[in-house]
Formats: C-alpha cells, structure tokens, sequence
C-alpha cells in the first residue's frame, strides 16, 4: 500500500507481504479510525490489520472472512463487510466483535454518513445497496 500526499509525493509504503502476523494479502479496503491509525480489510488474510501513520504495525482484530470493505464512525467503532461470510460485523473500538449482521449477498464496500447515522452497505452479488440506522 502506497501512500501519498494531496500532490501525489510518495509518502509511505506499506508491505503487507512480511513474515508472521503482521503480514496482508489482498487489501481490499481501508479506513482511518479517530487517532488517525490505518485499518485493512485484509481479504486474503481474514482479518483487520492497524497500523499507524508512519507504518507501524500495531495490532491486528476480527475473526472475518474475506474482509472486503471497513468504514469506523468517530467513536472508534469499525463496521467491516464480509464478502466471504455475508454478513457485516461491528467491532467495538478495541477490536471485539460485538453484532453481527446476516443474509447478505457478498457484501462489498461500506460507507457512513455521519450528519444522518446512517450506513450504506454495498450488496453486490444481489446488485443492492443496503440502509441501515446506527
């Protein structure tokens, strides 16, 4: 994962192709939570990977499969599609699965609005966008 500024300068790289935990294959969505940490939806991996700013590895959550898309509300909260289970997850800010949401069609990318709550869940395989509250 590259990461560049607003003009395009090479910032950071961030390899997810490491030995051991801190390794990623197939990242397939991103999002920053409220102390600026970068979360990926680590597809091939089946888990959530956070690093900081500078690339540091922090830690990793989420018993997930094929984590596909991840947005965080300003909380902290994560809401993570699981293009290979279904379902959405939400995880408390230290990572601990605490809902989870069934019957979906390989729910892909997700997106929070945070004027109105609510939280677009894109469903791909039923050609679909899902609303829900939070």
């Amino acid at each position: 994962v590259v990461i560049l500024d607003q003009a395009g300068t090479w910032l950071l790289t961030i390899n997810g192709n490491v030995t051991g935990s801190h390794g990623f294959q197939y990242p397939a969505g991103l999002a920053l939570d409220p102390q600026g940490n970068i979360h990926f939806a680590a597809y091939g991996s089946d888990t959530i990977k956070v690093f900081t700013p500078e690339g540091t590895y922090v830690r990793s959550y989420g018993d997930v499969k094929g984590p596909s898309g991840i947005v965080i509300d300003e909380e902290g909260y994560s809401f993570v599609a699981e293009g290979a289970d279904n379902c959405l997850s939400i995880f408390d800010p230290q990572g601990n699965k605490i809902h989870t949401v069934g019957s979906l069609d390989h729910p892909r990318g997700v997106v929070l609005d945070p004027k109105s709550g609510s939280l677009y869940v894109a469903n791909s395989d039923a050609n679909t966008v899902l609303k829900y509250s939070v």
